[in-house]
This record gives structure tokens, sequence and C-alpha cells, in this order.
């Protein structure tokens, strides 16, 4: 973690300026930053999939490093297996929200990287629900713990898979989710409304 903090306070700095000089500097530090997965799988999921407004408000939190995100995807049960996620986000035409849940153990989230300790965001992959009917998978960002104390979350159950064979860096955790609200903006829109 300590090598993250001084990575990203040089990327803050302008020592690191743009991708291929932070990609040398990570190649140069020859570690799993908990980090690693902002950089490669949450920032670029926000570019390609954010519709400009949205873009221009996470962009802004997660290359600064206000947020730290994670690209929660596989499911103890289905693995990377897309058509198998079982976690769902219906949505609640009265509220104008989303509501997240992880309905059985399969559907758990399992192995994303920096989700154990250290993302406060996450791009979850799940079945979109609405008026009963199964629209597929669609991509949300929902935030996992407070950015004021960095706690899980009302109906966030977040923490660390444990001892792993290498890639000791990278901070491999779970994710259960019961009864979640998220606002209707927070459905990446690019090309799903």
């Amino acid at each position: 973690m300590r090598k993250s903090i001084h990575y990203i306070e040089a990327l803050k700095s302008g020592k690191i300026k743009g991708r291929p000089d932070a990609y040398f500097y990570r190649t140069a530090i020859n570690d799993d930053l908990p980090t690693v997965l902002h950089d490669s799988m949450f920032l670029p999921t926000i570019e390609g999939q954010c519709t400009e407004e949205q873009k221009e408000k996470w962009l802004k939190l997660a290359s600064n490093y206000s947020i730290i995100g994670a690209y929660a995807q596989t499911e103890l049960g289905h693995g990377t297996f897309i058509r198998g996620l079982e976690t769902t986000a219906t949505y609640d035409p009265s509220t104008e929200e989303f509501v997240l849940n992880s309905p059985t153990l399969t559907s758990m989230k399992w192995w994303p990287g920096t989700l154990g300790h250290t993302a406060t965001h996450a791009v979850v992959v799940a079945r979109l629900i609405t008026k009963g009917k199964d629209e597929g998978i669609h991509l949300f960002i929902v935030q996992l713990r407070s950015l004021e104390d960095h706690r899980p979350l009302p109906g966030i159950k977040v923490g660390d898979i444990g001892p792993k064979f290498g890639y000791f860096g990278m901070d491999n955790g779970f994710l259960h989710m019961t009864n979640v609200r998220i606002p209707r903006d927070q459905m990446l829109m690019k090309y799903a409304q």
C-alpha cells in the first residue's frame, strides 16, 4: 500500500505523465499494487461505457484517486461465465433507483482485485431486471465503502478472500449485496438507458 501511495502522489504531482509513463513506473516497481485494477479496469470501463455527463462526474473523481475502483464481474459460482451471473439490479421506477442483490451464495462477487481492502467503489456487472423482465447484463457504479471512515455501507459485505499463492500485493476480495440502492444515473449508459 505504501508503494501505491507514493505512485499516486507522483501521478498527482505531475512527475508521472499519462498512461505510457504510468505503465513504465508500474513495471519498474515490479510489484502488483492494490490500485492496479483501478487503473487497468475501473478507469477504462468508465471511459468506454459512460455517457459524457457520467464521465464528467466519475472520471474526475477516479483520475485523481478521490475514489478507488474495482471491477466486480466474477462470481463464486460462475467465474467469468457472463450468461451465468446471478447478481441482479432491479429497477424501481417509483424512486428511479436500482436495487442490487446477490441472491445466492454462488452470486457473491469473488476474486476482483482491489476489492478486498482498497476500493471505495466498483463497477458491478449485474442482470438488469425491469418490469419483471430480465434485460441481460449491464454495468453499474456502486459505492462500497464510506469516504469518511472506509467502512462498508449498509447492505454491503466486502472483504479480502485471504491468502493465495502469488499475487501478494493484490487484495482480491468478495462482495455480497443485500438491497443496495443506487440512483438510476449510476448505470453506465453509453449504450443502454
